[in-house]
């Protein structure tokens, strides 16, 4: 093979390869989600309705992420009142899944 043809389809391989991963890359750019990268040990005074929790993982870090009527509230997982409002509304999801329906 001919030297400059050669490098032409070395050439057009690389392309291809760098389309591939610039498409790819636009694919994970879209699974961003928010995270906690810093927490509160404030009380919160509005109405809780769940949470989730989050593991650490720079830059994020160990939460229990509450879902409130202002929006998520990051908060430090170990304080007394963040592990009683848990039990709380996990005991609640749980009686709301366990009852049984009702008729008219």
């Amino acid at each position: 093979m001919h030297p400059i043809v050669f490098r032409l389809a070395c050439l057009a391989l690389l392309a291809g390869v760098l389309a591939l991963m610039v498409q790819e890359s636009e694919a994970v750019g879209d699974k961003v989600s928010y995270c906690c990268e810093k927490v509160s040990t404030l009380k919160i005074n509005v109405p809780i309705s769940g949470f989730r929790f989050q593991k650490k993982d720079p830059p994020c870090v160990k939460a229990v992420i509450f879902i409130t009527t202002e929006g998520e509230q990051c908060v430090y997982s170990r304080l007394a009142w963040v592990m009683a409002k848990v039990k709380e509304l996990r005991a609640a999801n749980k009686n709301s899944t366990n009852a049984s329906p009702t008729t008219l």
